[in-house]
C-alpha cells in the first residue's frame, strides 16, 4: 500500500472569506497560510485559469497534519451535491457531534442528516453538512475506541478529515484503480442506505448502494459509493476546478513515476515536499504528496 494520511481536502470557492468565517467561526478551524496560485500549480492540476487566484489555508484548532484549502474561483450554481462522479464528501472526527449539531443551528452549514447513531454500529454516531461551497461533509463522533476501525481520537472539538468518500457508477472500476496503481487492498462490498443519494435521484430512502472502505495507511479510509447509472459526470466551467470537493492529497510511499512531471507542496510543513497529480478511474483528483 502506498498511499498514506490525507493531507488537505481542497475546495474551489467565489468567496473565501465566507469559507473562512465558516470554518473559523461554527468548527474552530484556524487560518494558517493565505497565498496565490503559481501558474506551475494550475498547469499541473489541469486548471489553468487558477492562475494567480488567491487561497486560504485552515487548519484544526489543536493539530497540524490536515487542512482545508480553499481556492478563488466562479460560482458554480448548478452543481448538485451526491449526483455526479468523483469526491463527494470528507468525513472529520470530532469530540461531541450532538452539541455540534447544536451549534450549527443558523449556520452557513445547512444539516441535511442530524445526528444519529449508525445502523451497523451505534458506538458511532455521525451528521452531515452542506457548506458554503456545496461541500459535503460527515461529522462523526466515536463513543469509544473501536478497534476493527482503527479510528483517530479527536485532539479538539472538530478535528480533521480521516475519510474520504467517493462516488462512481462502477465500484468494481475504482476498486481496481487503486489496487493497480497504490496497491491498495480491494475491500469487501456491502450495501447500505445512502439517504442522500436516493434523494438526489428520487429514489425510495430504503434503497441500498453497493460501498466498499478501502483502508489506507495512518488510520485514514477511501469509501467508495457505487452512484446509478444515471449518475452524472462532475462538470465545471474550462479551466478550473470542478465544483464540491475538487481535489484530495495524501501522502504517498513510493517514488514518483515521473520526476519532471512534479512541483513544489504548498501546504504547511509540507513546503519542502514534492507533488504530482493524478486523475482517477472517475476522473477525480488526487494530489500525490511525496514523503
Amino acid at each position: 500500500m502506498n498511499l498514506g494520511r490525507i493531507s488537505t481536502v481542497t475546495i474551489g470557492s467565489h468567496d473565501l472569506d465566507s469559507m473562512v468565517n465558516a470554518y473559523g467561526g461554527y468548527l474552530g478551524y484556524r487560518l494558517t497560510k493565505t497565498g496565490k496560485i503559481t501558474k506551475e500549480e494550475a498547469t499541473h492540476w489541469q486548471a489553468e485559469n487558477l492562475t494567480d487566484s488567491e487561497y486560504v489555508i485552515l487548519q484544526p484548532e489543536k493539530s497540524d497534519d490536515f487542512s482545508f484549502r480553499f481556492i478563488q474561483q466562479p460560482n458554480q450554481p448548478n452543481y448538485i451535491p451526491f449526483k455526479s462522479e468523483g469526491w463527494n464528501a470528507a468525513e472529520l472526527i470530532v469530540q461531541n457531534v450532538d452539541k455540534l449539531s447544536e451549534e450549527l443551528i443558523d449556520s452557513p452549514f445547512e444539516i441535511i442528516g442530524p445526528p444519529a447513531d449508525l445502523s451497523f454500529n451505534k458506538d458511532i454516531r455521525a451528521m452531515q453538512v452542506i457548506g458554503p461551497a456545496k461541500e459535503i461533509l460527515y461529522l462523526t463522533e466515536f463513543k469509544r475506541k473501536i478497534p476493527e476501525f482503527n479510528n483517530p481520537v479527536p485532539r479538539c472539538f472538530v478535528d480533521k478529515t480521516f475519510i474520504v468518500i467517493l462516488a462512481g457508477k462502477s465500484l468494481e472500476a475504482m476498486q481496481i484503480y487503486f489496487h493497480d496503481y497504490f496497491m491498495i487492498a480491494k475491500a469487501p462490498i456491502i450495501e447500505s442506505r445512502i439517504r442522500s443519494i436516493s434523494r438526489v435521484f428520487d429514489f425510495p430512502e430504503e434503497t441500498q448502494y453497493k460501498v466498499a472502505a478501502l483502508t489506507l495507511k495512518d488510520q485514514c479510509s477511501i469509501e467508495l459509493d457505487e452512484l446509478p447509472k444515471k449518475g452524472m459526470n462532475r462538470v465545471g466551467i474550462d479551466g478550473y476546478f470542478p465544483p464540491g470537493i475538487a481535489m484530495v492529497s495524501f501522502l504517498c510511499y513510493k517514488e514518483p513515476k515521473h520526476i519532471n512531471n512534479m512541483y513544489p507542496s504548498n501546504l504547511p510543513s509540507l513546503e519542502s515536499s514534492s507533488c504530482s497529480m493524478e486523475e482517477g478511474s472517475v476522473g477525480e483528483l488526487i494530489e500525490l504528496i511525496y514523503c
